[in-house]
């Protein structure tokens, strides 16, 4: 069973990345003459991190077995790449210029002369950015969760064990 704290970061995880998904799909399908392998791939790492963090954490908290620090910390490790990639690439494709100018708008291929395009790709930016260090926190939670408790422990750790006998054992 996952920690309320983890469960958390993952709801928060799912918000962020469900408006990078709805952002960057709306750019990807609003494409007019260019095909944009950045804005794909940033639809992938956002439906991947919904599908291998928010759901699987969902099911790690009611099954217990699932909830390996292991397993945790590679899907927040692989999570973590793909989103900082996209959002990487994203942030290099747009240029992060103002959504003014219409000369950067024209000879771009990701905005393709919309400002509405520009703010869509300059806020999918923003919450991927978001998602990285989301990941990036929760990675270092597991990584920690592993030092402390072992590789195959399950998240919550067991109660310390004491010198002290308990009520049961007299």
């Amino acid at each position: 069973m996952l920690s309320y704290g983890d469960i958390t970061l993952r709801i928060i995880n799912f918000i962020f990345l469900t408006i990078a998904l709805g952002l960057t799909a709306s750019l990807a399908a609003t494409t007019v003459d260019h095909h944009n392998p950045q804005v794909s791939y940033c639809v992938f790492a956002a439906a991947w991190g919904i599908l291998s963090s928010s759901f699987y954490g969902i099911v790690a908290f009611f099954v217990a077995f699932l909830a390996s620090p292991v397993f945790l910390a590679i899907f927040d490790f692989m999570n973590f790449v793909f989103t900082f990639a996209g959002a990487t690439a994203l942030a290099v494709a747009i240029r992060c210029h103002s959504c003014s100018s219409q000369d950067y708008l024209d000879n771009n291929k990701v905005t393709q002369g919309s400002k509405d395009r520009c703010r869509k790709a300059q806020a999918s930016v923003s919450f991927l950015y978001f998602s990285v260090f989301v990941f990036l926190f929760s990675l270092v939670m597991q990584a920690m969760n592993i030092l402390k408790n072992g590789f195959f422990s399950t998240s919550v750790p067991k109660t310390p064990r004491t010198g002290v006998p308990t009520m049961a054992q007299v």
